[in-house]
């Protein structure tokens, strides 16, 4: 079933005409002098470094795009699957205690992670993080050596240096696994530079398709308002789309979406719900901006503010991991990440797991089943030797109750008289 809009088509249009309007007015801005020429020469309208869309080339972008989320319904997808983040720098230990991630420590958590399949199985495995003892071009490309060789079925992510993309691009195809699009972030406000757009140009040749993102902060480097923050984002990234493809030839996609900032502590807030909101509403906007259907989340970041494995970070998670599958998302990214992208925790990736476990049993219900026996028979039997040993509990026991890995369902007076350590001791035995 389809979730409720948020936005009336009113507001989906204003936002629309408004991003129109920015490009075709204002433009985007180019940080290289020599791509304004390029564009000018192909006919654009230039002022400085800035290039002007007209509104007809804005629209036919905009709707190229037009599709809409399959259903969950139609798909009947229910697993809950589970992503680890390669940005950390720092490893937090099992004692509580920092490290700095080396290339040593880097492939050894790979393992770690591919072990950890073993009690969740739906995760995405790679080597959590970037290795901080190699120069600093080659720290994605070290990760991604790492997680080929440890990680069965590794996903390499794009590359993040100019100098270090070739060599990256020459790994993931002798692996068997070629880059074939790349992200493209643009700066806010409508600021069409920085090192993913400079891979993306100079490799361009490589690529079928790529896709243009923002990240502003709301209130920050958009208005504080989402209509009109939504449609320079629009603007930007579709900007952002036209100017690629005007350049190289290869087909760019867009998408939208604006974060959270915390005017009181001055910091990018995640974890939190504005963000798990926002986050709601960019792929709202991003279906319906080009005429598509919207059918709810299919994603959602868990990622926290709280500075290491804990009470926060747990207590975050599992709200934004429930909301999520609640509402539809499937895929889980950052996985025992905390501290933003700062910080891997393996303990936290385990707490991770069974809390993700907790929420695919809420996702799945309970069984609708039918009943095909003598009720009467049945009834007569649980009088005289109780329902507990029947046959028809344990044959379907498991599809009722689900069985945590780490978390205890013990009474008091049982814990009381019970030696079983709590739930982070027993995730750290495991470890």
């Amino acid at each position: 079933m389809r979730q409720e809009y948020f936005f009336t088509d009113s507001q989906i249009n204003q936002i629309r005409d408004g991003a129109i309007s920015i490009l075709s007015e204002i433009g985007v801005k180019l940080g290289r002098r020599e791509l304004v020429d390029k564009l000018a020469e192909k006919g654009f309208s230039t002022s400085g470094n800035f290039v002007r869309i007209d509104k007809k080339t804005a629209l036919r972008k905009i709707e190229s795009q037009k599709s809409g989320d399959t259903p969950p319904e139609k798909t009947g997808e229910k697993t809950l699957y589970a992503y680890s983040s390669h940005y950390a720098n720092t490893y937090e230990n099992i004692d509580g205690s920092f490290s700095e991630i080396t290339a040593e420590s880097n492939a050894a958590m790979g393992r770690f992670v591919a072990n950890a399949a073993k009690i969740f199985p739906n995760i995405s495995i790679s080597c959590p993080g970037h290795p901080q003892d190699t120069p600093p071009e080659l720290q994605f490309f070290r990760h991604a050596v790492n997680s080929f060789i440890w990680c069965k079925d590794y996903h390499p992510m794009e590359a993040t240096s100019l100098k270090s993309a070739p060599y990256y691009y020459e790994l993931c195809e002798a692996m068997g696994k070629p880059v074939s699009g790349v992200p493209i972030y643009v700066a806010s406000p409508l600021n069409i530079s920085g090192e993913s757009f400079d891979i993306a140009l100079e490799y361009a040749g490589r690529f079928k398709s790529v896709y243009v993102g923002s990240m502003p902060a709301f209130g920050v480097s958009t208005p504080l308002n989402l209509i009109a923050a939504y449609a320079q984002t629009l603007a930007e990234t579709v900007g952002g789309a036209v100017v690629y493809e005007a350049l190289t030839g290869v087909p760019a996609h867009y998408g939208v979406g604006i974060f959270a900032f915390d005017f009181y502590d001055t910091t990018l807030p995640f974890g939190t719900p504005e963000k798990l909101l926002l986050e709601w509403t960019n792929m709202e906007v991003s279906a319906r901006v080009s005429g598509g259907e919207y059918w709810g989340p299919w994603s959602t970041d868990i990622h926290t503010n709280a500075p290491r494995c804990g009470i926060q970070a747990c207590a975050e998670k599992a709200s934004l991991i429930t909301a999520g599958a609640v509402m539809g998302a499937r895929h889980f990214h950052t996985a025992g990440t905390v501290a933003m992208d700062e910080l891997f925790s393996p303990v936290q990736l385990l707490l991770d797991f069974e809390i993700l476990a907790h929420a695919q049993k809420i996702a799945d219900g309970m069984p609708n089943d039918n009943f095909d026996g003598d009720l009467l028979a049945e009834v007569r039997e649980g009088l005289e030797k109780s329902y507990l040993m029947s046959d028809r509990t344990l044959d379907n026991m498991r599809g009722y109750i689900w069985r945590a890995n780490l978390f205890s369902r013990e009474t008091i007076l049982g814990l009381a008289s019970s030696s079983d350590p709590d739930d982070v001791r027993r995730t750290m035995e495991l470890l």
